[in-house]
């Protein structure tokens, strides 16, 4: 498998205020992408901390990702309490962070080829393209489902609340040469919009990254569409998965 992440702030942000996360490991066939809740605090540490442990433990079936957060609330508490904290952001670090999540996660067997499966808490979305067309939306399926009050998976959520009442759960097949767009909310929603209008923001996407060797161009991209109002000004993250032939 072969991934690409790009990512740009908000417009009017520097690089450090980006609170969206995104890691991959191919090899593992594992992918993830966060997006830190503005309005809680240290945020982009908790997002940080989701994706990264998502792929870092391959043995885990997506859909018990959520038995992992434990050991990463208490890694998010020791990480923000190891730094000296202003009066207000003690109330901060009380309430906790939160962050809309994406996980996903590929299994090949003998008798099924290459399976898919993948779990998203929020509005981080999972499009799988073939050919240009798109197979598969996940979580969101319409653009005009995209709201102010996503799911958030939480520093001190409990465990069995995000199991029962957050995660949702995905799968399904793939083929050689199918990609897989892993998205944060302002991007997805604009995937969304694209297909709807009967265009193919999969084969939009699949020439900026064929086309980009950097983060720059994928940024100078970005900020041509929120200049055309047709992107919406949030943090933006693209993780771009194609499975290769012969895998």
């Amino acid at each position: 498998m072969r991934s690409q992440g790009y990512w740009l702030q908000k417009c009017g942000n520097t690089p450090d205020e980006y609170e969206d996360a995104f890691a991959a490991d191919p090899a593992a066939r594992r992918f993830a992408v966060a997006d830190g809740a503005t309005e809680s605090g240290f945020a982009a540490r908790w997002a940080q901390l989701l994706v990264q442990q998502f792929v870092e433990t391959p043995a885990c079936h997506p859909d018990h990702w959520a038995e992992g957060l434990p050991a990463i609330q208490q890694r998010w508490s020791h990480d923000v309490r190891g730094h000296p904290l202003p009066w207000y952001a003690e109330t901060q670090f009380e309430q906790g962070a939160f962050a809309t999540f994406l996980g996903l996660g590929f299994q090949r067997s003998a008798a099924q080829g290459l399976r898919w499966s993948a779990v998203a808490v929020g509005d981080a979305c999972l499009f799988q393209t073939r050919a240009g067309e798109l197979l598969r939306a996940f979580p969101v399926v319409r653009s005009e489902d995209f709201g102010t009050s996503p799911s958030l998976v939480g520093s001190r959520s409990p465990v069995e609340t995000v199991q029962s009442q957050r995660a949702v759960r995905a799968s399904g097949t793939a083929r050689a040469s199918d990609r897989f767009w892993l998205m944060t909310d302002a991007l997805a929603a604009w995937f969304l919009t694209e297909h709807e209008a009967g265009r193919k923001p999969g084969d939009q996407l699949a020439f900026l990254v064929a086309e980009t060797a950097n983060n720059e161009a994928f940024a100078a991209s970005i900020d041509a569409l929120r200049d055309a109002q047709r992107l919406r000004n949030d943090d933006v993250t693209l993780l771009a998965v194609q499975v290769e032939g012969g895998d």
